[in-house]
């Protein structure tokens, strides 16, 4: 576990001084190709968009749940929920989108892996998202 957060903080590093310390983050519009790109479709991919924004405010190199297994990216992979991801990029928006869909698709298409989307906090983004998707 130890190894997996110290290479996770090299990564952010990396990423942090890539970007002179400029915090990314990424357009519901930029949001919204990926995951259409990994496979959200119709009703679901505004609900998919609004997830990401919930879970990392659109910042591809968001980490969190330091204490529940750590989750990383966009849609926030839980690399303890998910080990099958520990040895992928997921700091890059496209395979965070991929990895995000193949769980969405192991729950039987449904959101019920995020806790914004259990918790409804997805919502507050869902208009922005939803006119991402209109645009």
């Amino acid at each position: 576990m130890f190894g997996a957060l110290l290479a996770i903080g090299l990564i952010v590093f990396a990423a942090y001084e890539l970007f002179e310390g400029t915090i990314v983050t990424l357009q519901a519009s930029d949001i919204a190709t990926y995951a259409q790109n990994a496979g959200f479709a119709g009703n679901d991919l505004p609900v998919a968009i609004a997830i990401a924004l919930a879970e990392s405010s659109g910042n591809p190199f968001a980490i969190g749940d330091l204490q529940l297994g750590v989750s990383v990216g966009l849609w926030q992979i839980n690399l303890k929920a998910h080990p099958e991801y520990s040895g992928v990029n997921l700091m890059d928006p496209q395979t965070n989108a991929n990895a995000a869909y193949a769980i969405y698709r192991a729950a039987g298409m449904t959101f019920s892996p995020w806790s914004t989307f259990k918790s409804g906090a997805y919502q507050a983004n869902l208009q922005t998202a939803t006119n991402a998707v209109n645009a």
